[in-house]
């Protein structure tokens, strides 16, 4: 039996996988481009390792993050994307590589983390009432922003839309078959 940890291993590294995989669609333009109901590819990835580098290293760590405050304060959402903005989202790859690698790092952070301190309070500062519920949110926060970039870039439903075939049958189906 999986326990919490394993679902939102599984979130986390899924949609984080669909993330990298519908950027690889778009051309380096397309990866740029600001439509008008929503942020740019570029955009979103760095809001999401902006987070991401957040929670692992000020939450959960205890320690100052890597990425700026400046940069955080940039790309945490609720506002418009000024010039200033622009200027701090570096090349396509260096943002998809930072987006990967910070998956990674939030991945084996979850590893390390006590369910013991599931309820327990975050720390001051943080709008997130408890460490499970930041977790939560990590979780469930890039299958958001597939919504989002999918009203822009309605290509990529067919990629994001496609269930798993574990979750696409019966599990007692699958163990009859040995799966």
């Amino acid at each position: 039996m999986s326990g919490i940890k394993d679902a939102i291993r599984r979130q986390i590294d899924t949609s984080g996988t669909l993330l990298l995989r519908v950027s690889k669609t778009l051309s380096d333009d397309g990866f740029f481009e600001e439509p008008a109901n929503g942020g740019s590819m570029a955009w979103t990835l760095t809001h999401l390792f902006t987070l991401q580098d957040w929670a692992r290293n000020r939450v959960f760590g205890g320690v100052e993050p890597r990425v700026d405050r400046a940069t955080r304060e940039a790309f945490k959402g609720g506002r418009a994307v000024y010039d200033e903005d622009r200027d701090r989202l570096g090349t396509r790859r260096e943002i998809e590589n930072a987006f990967a690698n910070e998956q990674y790092r939030t991945i084996a952070a979850l590893n390390a983390f006590d369910v013991a301190k599931w309820d327990q309070p975050t720390p001051s500062g943080c709008r997130f009432p408890a460490y499970g519920a930041l977790w939560e949110h990590l979780a469930a926060h890039n299958y958001w922003h597939l919504g989002a970039l999918s009203v822009s870039h309605p290509h990529i439903l067919h990629l994001t839309l496609v269930a798993p075939r574990f979750y696409s049958v019966d599990p007692e189906e699958m163990a009859a078959e040995g799966v």
